[in-house]
């Protein structure tokens, strides 16, 4: 496909480049499947593709560990409110270091709240910044691996944390709001608990059965 689009471009000033995080073309493809797609002759809600919360038997991939100079030392799943991510919210451009936002579906509920993860380490700097060299995806909890793993680019994958019982529990919850949510969620490197974030991301899942 990319070759494909890459052809289709080579007579115009346009660079195609690989992403996950298309936003715009996933809404599209999402409103298509609710509104325009059952109405068409011979369409069956089956043909859609295979879906889930926290992996899948189906996902073969092995998650590498991130490099030791780049790994957190502390790892908390927290939530925040929406409203802080809408317009008049605290969170913005301003005060998210080196990282970036997702646009936000409007039509959610403001009161709701938004699953994540804190990165807490004494070399958030570093990690903030690698971090803003690379298109982070989202973070996955794959409960049946119980691991906590980051995707990244194309189809990169970094294991970031293993998983106790605990924390599998709250994995689940973080998995559960981002599905009620529509994938939508966040990391934010730290210093400490108090310290501004040295990079924050509000990110979207996009269904990977699109």
């Amino acid at each position: 496909m990319f070759n494909m689009i890459n052809i289709a471009l080579s007579e115009i000033d346009v660079i195609a480049k690989p992403s996950r995080c298309t936003f715009a073309l996933a809404n599209w493809i999402e409103e298509r499947n609710r509104n325009v797609y059952p109405k068409m002759e011979g369409y069956r809600a089956t043909m859609s593709g295979i879906g889930g919360i926290g992996g899948t038997f189906l996902d073969i991939r092995t998650a590498v560990k991130l490099p030791d100079a780049l790994r957190g030392e502390k790892y908390a799943f927290v939530g925040l409110p929406l409203a802080e991510f809408l317009k008049g919210g605290g969170v913005n451009e301003d005060n998210i270091g080196v990282g970036r936002l997702c646009p936000v579906d409007k039509s959610l509920p403001a009161d709701s709240f938004v699953q994540g993860v804190v990165i807490l380490t004494p070399r958030a700097k570093a990690l903030a910044s690698w971090l803003a060299g690379t298109e982070v995806a989202g973070l996955k909890a794959d409960l049946r691996k119980r691991e906590l793993v980051m995707e990244t680019d194309i189809d990169n994958q970094y294991l970031m944390a293993k998983l106790n019982d605990d924390q599998r529990r709250e994995a689940a919850i973080f998995e559960e709001g981002k599905d009620a949510l529509g994938g939508l969620h966040f990391i934010s490197v730290q210093k400490d608990e108090d310290d501004d974030p040295a990079g924050f991301w509000l990110l979207r899942e996009i269904p990977e059965n699109l």
